[in-house]
């Protein structure tokens, strides 16, 4: 079954400063996403909001919703302008051949 769904794949973790580029830079496409007629799903900007990205248990949560989302979707809109982290290409790689992919 078709849908809608695109799943937002940026980078999130990084130093103070690349973690401030990279929620914008998630914004940025989320923006994107809706105005080519999408419905975004940006997982890292709001687990991150009750989740603790530093504290293993919580990190391993966070990504394991994201990839049950990311099924859900027929779409991944991977944001590249800062690299690849492990993060997104392990989304990368769980969305292989079974998701439409776009590169921005």
């Amino acid at each position: 079954m078709k849908n809608n769904l695109a799943y937002i794949c940026s980078p999130y973790r990084g130093n103070i400063l690349e973690k401030a580029r990279n929620i914008l830079y998630a914004r940025h496409l989320t923006k994107l996403a809706l105005q080519l007629g999408y419905t975004p799903i940006t997982t890292h900007l709001y687990l991150t909001q009750v989740l603790n990205d530093n504290i293993p248990m919580q990190r391993r949560q966070g990504l394991k919703a994201g990839r049950d989302i990311l099924n859900a979707c027929d779409t991944i809109i991977i944001g590249a302008r800062h690299g690849i982290s492990e993060g997104m290409a392990a989304e990368i790689n769980a969305a292989a051949g079974k998701h439409q992919i776009i590169v921005i």
